[in-house]
This record gives structure tokens, C-alpha cells and sequence, in this order.
């Protein structure tokens, strides 16, 4: 299964300090809760950005309002899953991903 995922440009909270619309952030969180919720379910999922929006846009026939953000693909993973202690080795130190001062 696909799930495009858009924002919908006319129902962003604004952000009135500088206007910023909170479009990807809202879609963001809601594809996390999704895949949060597949995986509960025993389905694996992979969050899709690499896509031409105009492409989406025209075949799914979306609305100028909205704007596809990505796609999620959920379904049964083939094979077993990545063992959780890779992260040790394979992800951004934290010291290199958070500043904080000691206040």
C-alpha cells in the first residue's frame, strides 16, 4: 500500500511572528504516527520523498491547495528486521547532532 501524504496550504496554523506555515512539520508528524502504527501492526514501511510533485499532483488530479510531501509505503517486510544495536555504529554521534551550553 501507498499513502500519499499532503499538506493542505489553506488549513496551516501560521506561525505570526514570521508567517511560516506549519505544513511539513504537520505532515512529518503525521507520517511518523503512521508508521509508528504500522509497525505495531507487524508491517514494515519505508517513508518515500525521491518523487516529482507535478507528476503526483497530475495523476492523483490533487488540488492547487495541496502539496504532496511524501509518500509512505507500508506492507510485510521481506526477510528479518535490522538488528537495533546498529544504530551504534551507523548514525550521527549526538555530540555532532545537539549543542546545548551548560546554563
Amino acid at each position: 500500500m501507498a499513502i500519499i501524504v499532503c499538506s493542505d496550504h489553506t488549513k496551516a496554523w501560521t506561525r505570526p511572528f514570521d508567517q511560516k506555515k506549519t505544513t511539513d512539520i504537520d505532515a512529518a508528524i503525521l507520517t511518523d504516527h503512521m508508521m509508528m502504527e504500522a509497525a505495531e501492526l507487524g508491517l514494515g514501511s519505508v517513508w518515500i520523498c525521491y518523487f516529482k510533485p507535478d507528476v503526483i499532483r497530475q495523476e492523483f488530479q490533487l488540488p492547487d491547495t495541496l502539496e504532496p510531501v511524501n509518500i509512505l509505503a507500508i506492507g510485510y517486510a521481506d526477510g528479518s528486521p535490522a538488528d537495533p544495536k546498529r544504530h551504534a555504529t551507523q548514525r550521527i554521534p549526538l555530540d555532532e547532532l545537539v549543542y546545548y551550553e551548560n546554563l
